[in-house]
């Protein structure tokens, strides 16, 4: 037995497939424009890529070895490219982390900033916060750099930024990250377009 609810839904359903199905029909039918894409933005399928393989890393890496129990780690994923950052106990650990993660699937690279230290304290980490979050605001609000482009990632002071952008447009926010008080130092691991 169908309720009103079901029905409804179904209608909908079946309109809003008549909607996308004529669209593109209807777009060729009256000669519209070249549609093209912006080499500078992800879908939303490479955004949820990305948040899938953060997830399998962490994941993994801490299985791959108890002794990862007692680390920091950091990792970040802007279009298969992978930032490994954070404090391990030792260069064999260091080492685990990054063949764990190359493993991944839709892993294109891995920089591995993996520290040799005792975990960053809170402290530590709350500044870290406060300078990433500093960066992003100047960036969204100066109208020349892409900030909602960029992943920006702060670990004892040194800053990484991540992202899809020109040379110009790398250039810029790496100009106005590096004004920020705090920044230890900047390091650029832009996927040129």
């Amino acid at each position: 037995m169908t309720t009103a609810y079901s029905k409804t839904k179904n209608i909908f359903i079946l309109i809003y497939i008549f909607l996308i199905c004529g669209c593109g029909n209807m777009m060729a039918t009256m000669e519209a424009n070249k549609i093209e894409t912006d080499p500078g933005t992800r879908t939303i399928a490479q955004r949820v890529d990305d948040q899938s393989i953060e997830t399998k890393a962490i994941v993994n890496v801490r299985d791959s070895n108890e002794d990862f129990d007692k680390c920091h780690l950091v990792v970040v994923s802007y279009n298969g490219f992978v930032l490994l950052t954070g404090q391990v106990t030792s260069e064999v650990l260091r080492e685990k982390a990054a063949k764990v993660i190359r493993e991944i699937p839709s892993v294109k690279q891995v920089y591995n900033e993996l520290e040799i230290a005792a975990p960053s304290s809170r402290m530590t980490r709350t500044s870290d916060a406060w300078i990433t979050t500093k960066i992003k605001s100047k960036l969204l609000a100066d109208p020349d750099s892409p900030g909602l482009r960029v992943k920006i990632v702060t670990e004892n002071g040194v800053v990484f930024l991540l992202g899809l952008l020109n040379k110009e447009e790398a250039d810029r926010v790496g100009e106005i990250a590096s004004a920020v008080k705090g920044v230890q130092r900047i390091v650029q691991l832009f996927e040129t377009i």
